[in-house]
Parts: structure tokens; C-alpha cells; sequence
């Protein structure tokens, strides 16, 4: 007899069962159990767990065909207990990073104006656009209240990041330029915002699209001035 057939023999006398009892608690044949004892073959592997269970091993000391030592169960406690604490880091990443994300105990006070100030600036231009809307029938062409609200919240929030301690020393922290970033992006939602007027209102699209074009140049060149700069102060 192999490990597994002998400690299946052994296993199954020390529960006191008789191969017809095992057999019937599987669902299987007095003559499959026999043959699992004599080593002339193997359990289905979707009777292991099943086996396992009745017999009070795990799997794993059942295909071996014999009882863990103490170090073995020891390492396996350890290995538990290390996915434990890689599960709770994960769960702690998602709670800390996702589910408190814009609350109001992580938001300072510059922050907490700046998104009031976007949504009254948000609300009375849909407000607006509705009212045009439904009492004028002027739905085209003011529809553009609702994208110049929101680029104009953009400037906004950038207006009031410059302000912000915290959020300066942390982009300097990271070898940013807090400055430079605010004026690329001053720059091209002004343009942005300039483009769409020209074209909404006076059908100047074309060849009015070059200012997207010039506020991506002009932001490219800032962004490169930004990081000598940057670097030379590194350098003194």
C-alpha cells in the first residue's frame, strides 16, 4: 500500500467506521473504498473535500498520507495570518482613499468655499438656461451656460488651490510647480471659453480653433520655463 491508502486505513479504524459506513457517508461502493486501501486507486477529486472532513484532516495531510508536524501547522497559521493583514491593508487603501474621499473632515476651509462658491455659480447658470428655455424658447443658442459654468467653476478651483498652503507645499513636495500648472490651466479654459463664445454666438469656429492651439503652446512653454526654473532652484 501507498502513504495515502495506509493513512486512510489508519484514519478510518481510528473513527471506528467500517468501509460500508465510510462508502455510504461518500455516496460511493464498499469496493471503491477498498481499493482507495489497498492502493489500486485513487478518490475522485470531488470526494476529497467530503473525505477529508469525515476523517478530520485537511486535504492536504490526506494526499500526503500523513498528519502535519507542528512547524507545518505553525507556517500555515503564519501564512493565514499574513493574507489577514494584506486583506485588512486593502480594506483600510479602500476606506481611506475611496470612501472618504471629498468628506468634509479632509476638506479645508479654501476648499470647502471654493465648492460653494462653484455650486451657486453652477445652479443659478442652469437656473438661467432653464428659465431662457422654457419662457423664451431659447435653447439654442444658451445652452452654452451650462459648459462656461462648469470651465468657469474650473478656474475657480484653480484660483483657490493657489491659495492653498497645504496644496502648494504638497505639489512642491512632489518637484511640481504649484504656480506654473495654475496658469496652464487659467490659460486654457480661456481658451476654451473664449472659443466657444466666438463660436456659439458669431459662428467664428473656423479660424478661431488656432486659440486652442496657442493656449497648448503657450502652456508648453510655461511648463518648460516652469521646470528650469524648477530645477535651478533644486541646484542652489
Amino acid at each position: 500500500m501507498n502513504n495515502f491508502a495506509d493513512f486512510l486505513y489508519t484514519l478510518r479504524k481510528e473513527k471506528g467506521m467500517t468501509q460500508a459506513e465510510l462508502a455510504e457517508l461518500l455516496g460511493v461502493t464498499n469496493k471503491a473504498v477498498s481499493k482507495w486501501e489497498t492502493g489500486e486507486a485513487m478518490p475522485e477529486t470531488s470526494l476529497l473535500l467530503p473525505l477529508s472532513r469525515i476523517l478530520g484532516v485537511s486535504v492536504d495531510e490526506l494526499l500526503a498520507g500523513k498528519r502535519d508536524s507542528q512547524d507545518d501547522i505553525a507556517s500555515r497559521e503564519d501564512k493565514i495570518k499574513d493574507e489577514d493583514k494584506d486583506d485588512d491593508v486593502i480594506e483600510e487603501y479602500i476606506k481611506s482613499h475611496l470612501f472618504k474621499r471629498g468628506k468634509d473632515d479632509e476638506k479645508t476651509l479654501l476648499d470647502k468655499i471654493s465648492a460653494l462658491v462653484c455650486t451657486c455659480i453652477f445652479s443659478i447658470g442652469l437656473l438661467t438656461y432653464l428659465i431662457l428655455g422654457a419662457v423664451g424658447d431659447l435653447w439654442t443658442p444658451y445652452w452654452i451656460i451650462i459648459p462656461l459654468c462648469a470651465l468657469s467653476c474650473g478656474i475657480i478651483g484653480i484660483l483657490f488651490d493657489i491659495f492653498n498652503k497645504a496644496k502648494r507645499a504638497q505639489k512642491i513636495k512632489r518637484g511640481e510647480n504649484p504656480y506654473i500648472g495654475a496658469i496652464c490651466g487659467i490659460v486654457m479654459i480661456t481658451c476654451i471659453i473664449t472659443y466657444l463664445i466666438l463660436g456659439v454666438f458669431f459662428s467664428l469656429w473656423h479660424p478661431f480653433w488656432i486659440l486652442l492651439v496657442a493656449g497648448a503652446f503657450v502652456c508648453s512653454v510655461a511648463g518648460i520655463i516652469g521646470g528650469i526654473v524648477s530645477n535651478k532652484t533644486k541646484l542652489d
